[in-house]
C-alpha cells in the first residue's frame, strides 16, 4: 500500500474511530494501537481527543502527541486540576506550551470570550502549537515563538532527542543534545503591558525545563497585581542547572499570599495541601530528574478546596 493511501486510510479509521476514550477503555486502547500500527500511516494525520482534536506525526518518537496517540491522555491529573479551575472569560497564559495540550484543553474552557496565550520558543514545537490549534478553530488562543525570563535578550535553547518536551536553556538538563538555536526572551510583565495592557490574568501554567524561576521573576508585577492561579512544575536539579535555589520563588510567592498544594494521587481533587516550605522540602526530590507540579491560589481559595 503506498504511503499516502496508509495515512489516508488510518485518517478516515482516526475520524470514525472512538479514539476520545481511549484513555478509559484499556480494550479500545489496545484496538487502536493495533490499528495504528498495522496501517502504518506515514504522514500527520488528526487524531481526536476528548476536548481536542491535535496532529500526530507518525515519524516523531519522544514527543507530547506521541503519547497522546498512545494513552489517549496527557498529563490527566494536572489537566484535571486545571479545568476544575477555569471558567469562561478568564485568561490563561500557557508557558512552555510545547505542542498545546494545555493550551488546547483552556481554550476548550474559557470560551470565545476568554482568551489564551500560548508561548512556546522551539521552532517545529511552536509549528505543531500553531497547526493545532488552527485544526480546532480556538481563534481565542494566541501563540508567540518566545521564552520568558528574567530579562529581554536572547539565548541559545539546547534541543533534546530523548524528550521533544525537554528542550532547555541550559544544555546541563538536556538528556540527549540535539543541537541549539537562538530564541528571543521576554518578560512577562513587559509583554503583557504590551499586549494586554487592561486585563488581568487568571491562570498561569509554567513547564520550562528548570527555567521556572527565572520565568517568574519576570513576572513580578503581575503576579503581585493578579495573584492568578499557578499550574508550576518543580524541578529542583533542572532549577539548580539555571543557576537559581529552587526554594527562593517558592518563598515568594508564599510571601505573596498563595498557598501550595501537590499534584497527587489519592487526594480530594488530585491536589494535597502543604503547609508552608517545610512541608514541600519533605517530598523526595533528591533523583536528579525527581519534579512535583505544584498549584498556588490565593490562600483563601485555597483553603476553602
Amino acid at each position: 500500500m503506498a504511503a499516502d493511501a496508509r495515512t489516508c486510510l488510518f485518517q478516515w479509521i482516526a475520524d470514525r474511530f472512538p479514539s476520545p476514550a481511549i484513555d478509559r477503555d484499556k480494550r479500545l486502547r489496545a484496538v487502536w494501537k493495533a490499528m495504528f500500527y498495522i496501517v502504518a500511516p506515514q504522514a500527520p494525520f488528526a487524531m481526536r481527543t476528548r476536548r481536542y482534536r491535535l496532529w500526530v506525526h507518525p515519524k516523531k518518537r519522544k514527543d507530547i502527541a506521541r503519547a497522546i496517540l498512545h494513552r489517549g491522555a496527557y498529563e490527566p491529573m494536572e489537566t484535571a486540576v486545571m479545568l476544575a479551575r477555569l471558567k469562561p472569560g478568564m485568561t490563561v497564559l500557557d508557558i512552555g506550551a510545547n505542542i498545546g495540550h494545555y493550551a488546547m484543553e483552556a481554550a476548550r474552557a474559557v470560551g470565545p470570550e476568554g482568551r489564551v496565550i500560548a508561548f512556546e520558543p522551539e521552532p517545529e514545537n511552536h509549528a505543531a502549537l500553531a497547526a493545532n490549534l488552527a485544526l480546532n478553530g480556538f481563534t481565542w488562543a494566541g501563540h508567540e515563538r518566545l521564552a520568558l525570563g528574567a530579562a529581554p535578550g536572547e539565548l541559545a535553547l539546547y534541543r533534546d532527542l530523548a524528550n521533544r518536551g525537554g528542550h532547555s536553556l541550559v544544555r546541563a538538563n538536556v538528556q540527549k543534545p540535539a543541537g541549539e538555536t537562538r530564541v528571543a526572551v521576554v518578560r512577562l510583565d513587559d509583554y503583557l503591558a504590551r499586549e494586554l495592557p487592561e486585563g488581568r490574568v487568571d491562570f498561569i501554567k509554567i513547564d520550562v525545563q528548570g527555567a521556572e524561576a527565572e520565568a517568574l521573576a519576570g513576572a513580578a508585577k503581575t503576579l503581585a497585581r493578579d495573584l492568578p492561579m499557578l499550574l508550576l512544575e518543580f524541578w529542583p536539579a533542572g532549577m539548580r542547572a539555571m543557576g537559581a535555589d529552587p526554594m527562593a520563588p517558592v518563598r515568594k510567592l508564599l510571601a505573596l499570599g498563595y498557598g501550595m498544594s501537590a499534584i497527587e494521587r489519592g487526594h480530594p481533587g488530585h491536589a494535597r495541601r502543604l503547609d508552608g516550605i517545610e512541608a514541600l522540602a519533605r517530598i523526595d526530590l533528591s533523583h536528579p530528574q525527581a519534579y512535583v507540579n505544584l498549584l498556588f491560589e490565593k490562600e483563601k481559595q485555597a483553603a476553602g478546596r
